[in-house]
């Protein structure tokens, strides 16, 4: 009896990969008045925009805002929160803030070591008459305005990613970790940008939501972040590089 070598069968294929990677434009601004309690949570939300005024609503409307991205990476359906956890969001509020201003701290810096005694150049070049001291001081101005502009036109694009890497690690130095945030935006640039549109236009829109809705500023300036906040961690949820 002669033997029969049996050849197993190849593997199944893989199964196809989700195509569901575009980025749905319409969905951040629509999200907030799918919440069945949407009204009372805006307006929780603006009164703690008012509060910001004074600094101390600031961190919690970042922490919720946190707590928001969180729950749109989740997968969530009804992904904004409930202001029932205000120990946390303060906590989260601080980091952001603080992610922030170290991003801030060399544009400060430069004000005050440059931009100031500059304009005091200036001043005291018109006060006397003395066009040469004028001229030197509105020229260091100028220049220096002339390389803020870009840097901050980079920073606010590059911002949302830094905060949302420390939103999701929940530490303060993943904000820093610039070659992670450059690839992960690099592979997903559309969605990242578009993100950054839906951001765009929901800062654009708040004067006009105001009128419309007429609920005041302050509430339609909290949807709008709400709306950002929604976008930036969607973007990301959407990604093939975490």
């Amino acid at each position: 009896m002669s033997d029969v070598s049996v050849v197993a069968p190849p593997p199944p294929p893989p199964p196809p990969r989700s195509s569901s990677t575009s980025f749905d434009f319409v969905q951040p601004f629509a999200f907030v008045f799918q919440d069945e309690r949407w009204v009372q949570k805006v307006l929780i939300g603006g009164l703690f925009y008012i509060a910001a005024f004074i600094l101390i609503g600031v961190f919690f409307i970042f922490g919720y805002c946190a707590r928001l991205a969180r729950n749109v990476i989740a997968g969530l359906e009804r992904p904004l929160p409930e202001w029932d956890d205000l120990g946390t969001y303060f906590a989260d509020g601080v980091k952001l803030f603080c992610v922030g201003l170290l991003y801030a701290l060399p544009l400060i810096i430069l004000v005050l070591v440059v931009i100031i005694p500059a304009g005091v150049l200036s001043a005291i070049g018109e006060h006397r008459g003395n066009d040469a001291v004028q001229f030197a001081g509105g020229t260091m101005m100028t220049c220096i305005w002339c390389l803020i502009f870009p840097i901050s036109l980079a920073m606010s694009f590059w911002m949302p990613a830094a905060l949302l890497f420390a939103v999701i690690e929940d530490r303060i130095g993943a904000a820093f970790e610039f070659r992670r945030i450059f690839n992960y935006i690099k592979t997903n640039f559309a969605n990242y940008l578009l993100a950054f549109v839906v951001y765009l236009v929901a800062r654009f829109a708040v004067p006009f939501g105001a009128i419309l809705l007429c609920i005041g500023v302050v509430f339609t300036a909290f949807w709008s972040l709400l709306v950002a906040a929604y976008a930036f961690g969607y973007a990301y949820r959407l990604s093939p590089t975490k």
